[in-house]
């Protein structure tokens, strides 16, 4: 009797042991504390360059991720202007752009087709026109991409990005891309290293990070 009631109670305390396990993560190893200000609401932060292959390959894995997200974890995207051999003014051209796809209803079809024109297609942005192509043909009227590219609000949330990236990168935390910032304050450590390589392990990190 008394051992049919110990190995109840090891029935009890496993799947409580294993639930305790994964929700255990330690600052060095799943995240590191990069900055000391932390954002007023939840959000993770991904940032990205259009030319980046890795940032390419990502696209999918947060598709994966991305859905099991709290509901007050807002997701973001933010374009680097130092990857590859592209001049600056010209990846910055690319954060305008996804800018302005911020603020339309196309914009995840707009970001999927900005990658694959570079990494499917191995086209090129070489100047303003080649990037409202892409609107266009994602069913953005001509004229509003125009007005909305040059807006105020655009360029201010442009602006933002490359503050942003500046001020990571000052702290040490933006050495290439993608990286994963929580609250604006944790780094996410994504790899075999750590551990966290697959989608639900992933967004447990970023909710567990984004309510800390």
């Amino acid at each position: 009797m008394i051992k049919l009631v110990k190995v109840g109670l090891l029935a009890l305390l496993l799947p409580m042991a294993g639930t305790s396990f994964a929700a255990t993560y330690e600052e060095g190893v799943h995240y590191d504390v990069v900055s000391e200000r932390a954002t007023k609401k939840p959000e993770i932060k991904e940032f990205f360059s259009f030319y980046c292959p890795a940032c390419n390959n990502m696209e999918g894995l947060i598709s994966e991720f991305k859905p099991s997200l709290d509901k007050n974890v807002k997701f973001k995207k933010s374009h680097v202007d130092f990857v590859g051999v592209r001049d600056p003014e010209n990846q910055q051209m690319m954060s305008q752009a996804l800018a302005t796809a911020e603020v339309l209803p196309q914009k995840d079809k707009i970001i999927s087709a900005i990658f694959n024109h570079i990494h499917t297609k191995r086209a090129k942005f070489n100047e303003l026109a080649d990037v409202k192509d892409i609107f266009v043909a994602q069913g953005v009227d001509g004229g509003k991409f125009d007005k909305l590219f040059k807006s105020f609000s655009v360029r201010t949330l442009s602006s933002k990005m490359k503050r942003d990236q500046d001020y990571f990168k000052e702290k040490g935390a933006l050495r290439g891309v993608p990286t994963f910032i929580v609250n604006g304050k944790y780094k996410l450590n994504l790899g075999k290293e750590s551990g966290i390589t697959k989608p639900e392990d992933i967004s447990k990190l970023i909710n567990y990070l984004a309510n800390k």
